[in-house]
């Protein structure tokens, strides 16, 4: 958001809204009581939450000598690695690295499933001794590249999504704000798709594989979607702008759609600042 703001050379043109986002992982480990918050993804049910893109498009702290602190920068790496081969050059295996730690059964079924496979470079990753680290530009270096979810959703789709190799991906329970541009079929298709379980990971590999044109075709799909158009800077902050006038017309109106007259926003700050924990959570919550 701040991004965005300091872009925008008219702020007249940015409507005044109130909001409460989470940096939750789930919207049930938020006390939103079904109220509209803004949270980085939900499941399909939980149609009263708006998407907001997670923080890793703005900085990634502490992982940053892993991915790099800034979503860009990590896309600079990925680039310069990329110029240095051709989709055909790259490591015909599908690469993972991650902690069973988060959704373990889940991601134990992708080690189990690809475990002994001539097609399998998927691993677990111990972050305290960088046991099986693999940098994320060099994840480039492999023509197929899984993803899995963790806890809730995982922010590392959107790196994947900025190699030109094939991205794999079971059925996603979790929606985070961009994934209405996966295509997992047809003359669009941007990704593969297998079950949760992994039961068929086998054979869309083996197919894959016996079909480097088109996996190459999907790869290229990927680039063209994501890390050159829909995961860029400049097509994020037009999706905070879009956000920000949706929200600005919505939440002025009623449970009918009807605008309130008279409707005013906010409170005094002097208000405010006699508030304790209690009150705000209440005021923050109110119908």
């Amino acid at each position: 958001m701040s991004r965005v703001l300091s872009a925008t050379p008219n702020r007249s043109t940015i409507p005044n809204i109130e909001f409460i986002f989470s940096v939750e992982d789930r919207v049930d480990d938020v006390n939103a009581n079904g109220h509209p918050v803004w949270v980085y993804s939900r499941k399909a049910t939980e149609e009263s939450v708006w998407l907001i893109p997670d923080f890793g498009f703005w900085s990634w702290g502490h992982l940053s000598n892993d991915i790099g602190p800034y979503y860009t920068q990590a896309m600079d790496k990925v680039l310069a690695t990329e110029s240095e081969l051709s989709f055909s050059e790259k490591e015909k295996k599908l690469v993972w690295r991650g902690k069973l730690s988060f959704a373990p059964k889940l991601r134990r079924a992708l080690l189990d499933t690809a475990r002994g496979k001539k097609w399998g470079d998927v691993k677990e990753l111990d972050c305290s001794r960088k046991a099986n680290f693999l940098s994320m530009e060099d994840h480039c270096r492999y023509m197929f590249i899984a993803h899995v979810e963790g806890r809730a959703y995982s922010a590392s789709l959107k790196y994947r999504h900025g190699c030109r190799s094939v991205i794999v991906a079971h059925k996603l329970q979790y929606i985070q704000h961009h994934h209405y541009l996966l295509v997992p079929s047809g003359p669009h298709q941007n990704y593969v798709e297998v079950e949760r379980d992994f039961s068929d990971l086998p054979e869309a590999m083996e197919h894959l594989l016996q079909n480097p044109n088109k996996a190459e075709k999907i790869a290229n799909n990927n680039i063209k979607t994501f890390r050159e158009r829909y995961l860029t800077p400049a097509a994020e902050a037009c999706y905070w702008r879009e956000l920000w006038d949706g929200w600005a017309d919505v939440s002025r109106r009623d449970m009918g759609g009807n605008e309130v007259p008279g409707y005013k926003r906010g409170m005094r700050f002097e208000s405010f600042l006699l508030l304790d924990s209690g009150d705000m959570l209440r005021f923050s919550f109110s119908e």
